[in-house]
């Protein structure tokens, strides 16, 4: 028997070299700075080199629901007050060890059933080291606790740059205090988020105007509420993105000056909303609305007239007209969108007329896609369509329908499209679960196409 060959391993040719820890500091931390913060200390036990470099990184990530919490009971009282207590001591821990002297970023998601006084000295410790982003989710578990309010203290971060508000927090400042204002000089993006029940407050009109005007080179603000009521203004000449969602039912006016604005993104119920300056570097918009079967439908005609008038210089639109009386609403746009060049529309059963309008003032449009949205089986909406050969855009080279179920109005439509289209390059028919391609397919290749280039799929 041939005697065997022992292997051995030679620690500079054959063995595990640990590589990552000869990387510079600097691009360490830079590696750790995208993970949680959990993740991040738990690489201390890895090697003395390790040991502390996490106290460098100067991003913070902490998350209430996975941090030292695992082994407590979700259903028991003393358990949430006692992953209250814990939770609280890790976070104020972390912000004493940590060794690096400004912080890029602090996120904090924090549940907590009964003391969130701990929030007031861990923001005066993230504003003492010039923290440039703040992101906040904060839920309070027991109804019968207060909102967190934010430390006056905090209301003049000069070094933030970006502000992301979202849960139960109280940012109202006491207008009998004339004292107390807004100061962040350096803020360019502030974003409001609502979750569950009434968070993020603005209990008098005052402050929020007061947030406004403490921003002087705010780029980017976004709020999402169902409790937007009484009369609001946005005057931010800087603004450049705008999102406003989920206003459902409120009773609101809101009056905005933007005119360097370049997106814009509206979805919920429109009320009174009116732009003091035309919206020329307008470059996109998204816009999803609903309307009542109880609207008066002059009146909510004028809004969405006064909305489109506002929007007419955009370049790309998306939008999704829900409900069940758009069919009665008429047309509802001021005039031509001369520099519209892609539209993206979701259309259902009593929507067919809104898209008509649209496509009639569009005569630079170069890429149409068609969505389904939720099927509204509803003969209210039943309406003879009619199409004029001469409205359809004379530069449309790109259509896409999704959600194609072979119905009376769909079929018309796409064939109509090929028809008209002269300059068609591709159109893309996405057809419904359970729909048969090769069916559709051999159906829609016998419409005559007006452009001899055009490639149909379907898919």
């Amino acid at each position: 028997m041939a005697e065997s060959k022992r292997l051995t391993l030679s620690p500079g040719k054959d063995g595990v070299v640990d590589r990552i820890s000869n990387l510079p500091e600097s691009l360490l931390c830079h590696i750790l700075s995208f993970l949680p913060t959990k993740d991040s200390i738990a690489t201390s036990i890895l090697s003395t080199r390790w040991k502390l470099l996490w106290t460098l990184v100067p991003k913070l990530d902490l998350d209430s629901d996975t941090i030292g919490t695992s082994e407590l009971s979700a259903d028991d009282d003393d358990d949430e007050d006692e992953r209250d207590i814990m939770f609280a001591h890790v976070v104020s821990s972390v912000l004493a060890q940590q060794e690096c002297g400004e912080l890029q970023t602090f996120r904090l998601q924090w549940k907590f059933g009964w003391d969130g006084s701990h929030l007031d000295a861990w923001l005066r410790t993230a504003a003492a080291r010039k923290v440039k982003e703040l992101d906040l989710d904060i839920l309070v578990i027991d109804i019968d606790v207060e909102n967190l309010k934010l430390p006056p203290s905090f209301f003049s971060c000069r070094t933030l740059v970006v502000l992301k508000l979202t849960g139960t927090i109280d940012i109202d400042i006491d207008i009998d205090t004339p004292s107390l204002s807004f100061n962040f000089p350096s803020l360019k993006i502030l974003h409001l988020v609502e979750i569950l029940f009434p968070s993020v407050i603005y209990s008098q009109e005052r402050s929020f105007l007061r947030l406004l005007s403490g921003c002087p080179v705010l780029e980017d603000l976004s709020f999402t509420t169902d409790d937007l009521e009484g009369e609001y203004k946005v005057c931010v000449p800087t603004l450049k993105r705008f999102i406003i969602r989920d206003l459902n039912g409120s009773d609101y006016e809101l009056e905005i000056n933007a005119p360097a604005l370049e997106y814009f993104d509206f979805c919920g119920d429109l009320r009174a909303i009116k732009f003091y300056e035309k919206l020329n570097n307008l470059v996109q918009a998204n816009v999803g609305l609903y309307v009542y079967e109880n609207e008066h439908k002059e009146f909510y005609r004028e809004r969405v007239f006064r909305l489109f008038t506002a929007l007419n210089k955009v370049k790309f639109l998306s939008f999704s007209p829900d409900g069940t009386e758009w069919h009665n609403v008429g047309n509802i746009y001021p005039s031509s969108f001369q520099n519209l060049v892609q539209l993206d529309f979701k259309v259902t059963d009593c929507n067919w007329p809104v898209l008509q309008y649209l496509l009639q003032n569009a005569p630079n449009l170069e890429s149409l896609v068609v969505t389904k949205g939720y099927a509204i089986k509803s003969n209210l909406c039943r309406k003879e369509l009619q199409y004029d050969r001469d409205y359809l855009s004379s530069h449309l080279t790109s259509f896409y329908y999704g959600g194609f179920e072979d119905l009376k109005d769909e079929e018309e439509f796409v064939k109509y499209i090929l028809k008209e289209a002269r300059v068609l390059k591709t159109a893309t028919i996405q057809v419904y679960r359970g729909k048969s391609k090769e069916n559709v397919l051999e159906k829609l290749s016998m419409f005559p196409r007006r452009s001899t280039t055009c490639l149909l799929r379907v898919e």
